[in-house]
């Protein structure tokens, strides 16, 4: 995205604990996007719970706070530092949650979020909003639901069959999700599901396993999209 001149200081959450699927990369991208702010005059507030990482360098920020990654700490920040942009995209699926719950925060602190919007991230880790969003722009989807307990996944593959997909709802990572193709899969995915899940939710769908995966890698212009999402375009 282009430079905003309002922007003067930016609060980017950092890559947080090396664990499986998260965190190395982001600790690269995260330090790249810190010098990419500053040699654009920006000022980089960098929150981080990981000392043991490239981005906690003094030199990579203007200032380093070695804190939890969760809202109530990063609000605190927000508040002593008062940036005028937050990046949360560099910290994984703990920056997305955190981005998402404090999105009252960020309004009431005039804190624009940059790249990823709070809306985008709720519709693509809100697995029904997802869905409902494919249906209006014409794309078809599997026969799905939304569960909340074991039973009600068994009651749609009385309706649909197996095998079936099952994923934790806002978990973009892909924890606790996979095909079952039995019952007693089924059953043992789903529970790790809903307990992994930020809201309590499993997604569960027709399997499309055996399918062949196309992946684009698309950069668009943020108002473009932000009109496209409003009005139900691809």
């Amino acid at each position: 995205m282009p430079k905003i001149p309002s922007i003067k200081k930016v609060l980017l959450l950092g890559s947080g604990p090396i664990v499986i699927g998260q965190a190395a990369e982001f600790d690269y991208s995260g330090s790249q996007a810190c010098r990419a702010l500053k040699e654009e005059g920006i000022q980089v507030v960098l929150v981080n719970s990981n000392p043991a990482t490239i981005q906690t360098d003094l030199q990579t920020a203007d200032f380093v706070y070695i804190e939890p990654l969760d809202a109530r700490t990063i609000e605190r920040i927000i508040e002593k530092e008062k940036p005028d942009g937050i990046i949360a995209t560099m910290a994984g699926q703990t920056g997305l949650n955190v981005a998402v719950e404090l999105a009252d925060c960020l309004k009431r602190n005039s804190v624009k979020v940059l790249g990823t919007t709070v809306e985008a991230i709720e519709l693509a880790e809100d697995r029904e909003k997802f869905k409902e969003l494919m249906l209006k722009i014409g794309e078809p989807v599997p026969a799905s639901d939304s569960c909340k307990s074991i039973e009600q996944m068994e009651k749609f593959i009385s309706k649909h069959g197996l095998p079936v997909m099952i994923r934790a709802d806002f978990c973009l990572g892909g924890l606790a999700s996979g095909i079952a193709h039995t019952q007693e899969q089924a059953r043992t995915i789903c529970k790790a599901a809903i307990e992994q899940s930020g809201t309590g939710l499993a997604l569960v769908e027709k399997s499309l396993g055996g399918m062949a995966e196309l992946e684009y890698e698309v950069i668009r212009d943020s108002r473009q999209l932000r009109y496209n999402l409003q009005h139900g375009k691809p």
